[in-house]
C-alpha cells in the first residue's frame, strides 16, 4: 500500500523502538469481569517509548488448552493494556487456527476436537464508559463445515474459505456461496457435500452447499499430512507437517489441470524444515512456523527461492498472521505469548517483541481500522 514520507518516518521509529522498549514482565491476576468480556488471568507489563504510530487493532488469539478466543488492543505492537479478554468462551472445545475476514466482519474458528469449522460475526464498538473499544460477536455460532479433521483454516479476500483436513489429506475450498446459503438458513453443515474438484465442473447448484477438494494426498506427492493454508485471493499457500515434499508449497486458489497430470499442478517453494505449521503471505514473503531439529522457528522464502530464518529459539510456535504492513504476528503456544516482528525486508535474527500473553496461544488474526466491516 503507498504510504507517506511521515508515515515510513514512523514505521521506522516503530522498528526502533520494538528493539529498545523490551517485552514487560509476566504476571498472574485474579479475574474479574468487564464490559468487554471476562479479564484472562494471564498478563504482563507492557513498556512504551513512544507515541501510537500504528493503526488501532485488536489482537485476537485463539488457546486449545483454554477453550476459549480472546482479544486485545494493541498499540505500536503491543498490548495497550498486557490483559486479554474474552470473545468467544464458551461453545468450544479445541478452538486452533483463526483466520477473519475484514470485509464481512467474520471470525472463523477451527476446532479440532469437535472437528468443525465455526463461524462468528465481530463487530468493534465503544465501551460502557466511552474510555476504550471492544469487540463482541453478534449472532449465534455457525458451523460451516462438519467432520473436518483440521486445525488450520484461512479466508481469502473473496470471502472464500480454505482448510486442510489431516485425516483425508486433502485442502479444500468453502466457497462464499456456501457459507452465504448457511448464514440465510437455506441449507445446513449437516447438508453438505465435499467433492473432488477435479470431478465437478466448479459450478454450484442452486439448492446444494458444496464444499471441494482441491488439492488431494492421494495424487499429489507434495501433500503430506497438510497444516497451516494461506490464500492472497489469487494463490494457494500450505505446509506438511511431515514428509519430504516441501514443508512451504504453492498453487493456485482456482488450479487448472495440465494435460498428462490426474491432479492440479503445485511447487515446492522450500523444503528445509522438517514440519511446517502456519503459514502466511505477505505482499513479498511467505512465512511459515516450524519445530526444525528440536528448535521453534519463524522461516520466510523469497519469490526466488531463497530461504531466510527469520527466528529461531522460539518454544512452539504455531498460527501467525501479516498484519498488512510490515509486522508478522507469532503465537508460542508452549511459551503462552504472543510476538511481533518486523518482516519489511528479509533477516536473520529478526528482534522479538512480546505482544500478548495467553496460556497455550495457538491461532491469531488481526482486526484493524483499515477492514471495511470496523466502521460496519
Amino acid at each position: 500500500m503507498a504510504r507517506t514520507v511521515g508515515q515510513l518516518l514512523a514505521l521506522y521509529l516503530a522498528t526502533q523502538f520494538r528493539a529498545a522498549a523490551g517485552v514487560g514482565l509476566l504476571g498472574r491476576a485474579r479475574s474479574k469481569s468487564s464490559s468487554a468480556g471476562a479479564v484472562s488471568d494471564d498478563f504482563f507489563n507492557p513498556t512504551w517509548a513512544a507515541p501510537q504510530l500504528t493503526p488501532k487493532q485488536f489482537l485476537i488469539i485463539s488457546s486449545p488448552s483454554e477453550k476459549k478466543v480472546v482479544y486485545t488492543e494493541i498499540k505500536n505492537f503491543k498490548s495497550t493494556t498486557g490483559r486479554t479478554f474474552a470473545l468467544v468462551d464458551s461453545g468450544l472445545s479445541d478452538p486452533r487456527g483463526l483466520s477473519f475476514d475484514g470485509t464481512r466482519g467474520a471470525l472463523y474458528i477451527a476446532d479440532k476436537s469437535a472437528k468443525k469449522i465455526f463461524r462468528y460475526s465481530v463487530t468493534v464498538s465503544e465501551s460502557s464508559d466511552s474510555s476504550s473499544l471492544q469487540l463482541q460477536t453478534s449472532g449465534v455460532q455457525l458451523c460451516i463445515m462438519e467432520n473436518a479433521d483440521t486445525s488450520w483454516v484461512n479466508v481469502d479476500l473473496n470471502g472464500d474459505v480454505f482448510y486442510t483436513d489431516e485425516t483425508k489429506n486433502t485442502i479444500n475450498k468453502i466457497p462464499l456461496e456456501t457459507i452465504d446459503m448457511l448464514s440465510s438458513g437455506q441449507s445446513s453443515s449437516s447438508q453438505i457435500s465435499l467433492i473432488s474438484l477435479k470431478t465437478s465442473s466448479g459450478s454450484m447448484s442452486s439448492d446444494e452447499a458444496q464444499v471441494y477438494s482441491i488439492y488431494e494426498g492421494s495424487v499429489n506427492p507434495q501433500v503430506t499430512a497438510p497444516a497451516g493454508v494461506a490464500s492472497d485471493g489469487a494463490r494457494l499457500y500450505w505446509t506438511n507437517s511431515v514428509g519430504s515434499n516441501g514443508s512451504a508449497v504453492e498453487g493456485l486458489a482456482k488450479p487448472h489441470q495440465e494435460e498428462g497430470k490426474s491432479y492440479y499442478p503445485s511447487m515446492i517453494l522450500s523444503n528445509e524444515t522438517e514440519t511446517g505449521y502456519g503459514i502466511a503471505k505477505s505482499s513479498k514473503l511467505v512465512f511459515w512456523t516450524s519445530d526444525d531439529k528440536g528448535r521453534g522457528k519463524v522461516n520466510g522464502v523469497t519469490p526466488t527461492g531463497t530461504t531466510f530464518s527469520f527466528v529461531t529459539g522460539l518454544s512452539n510456535p504455531r498460527g501467525l498472521v501479516w498484519d498488512r504492513d510490515q509486522t508478522l504476528y507469532v503465537a508460542d503456544q508452549a511459551a503462552g505469548a504472543v510476538y511481533s516482528l518486523p518482516v519489511g525486508r528479509v533477516m536473520t535474527n529478526a528482534p522479538l517483541a512480546k505482544s500478548a500473553v495467553l496460556t497455550g496461544a495457538y491461532g491469531v488474526a488481526i482486526f484493524g481500522e483499515f477492514d471495511k466491516a470496523w466502521t460496519a
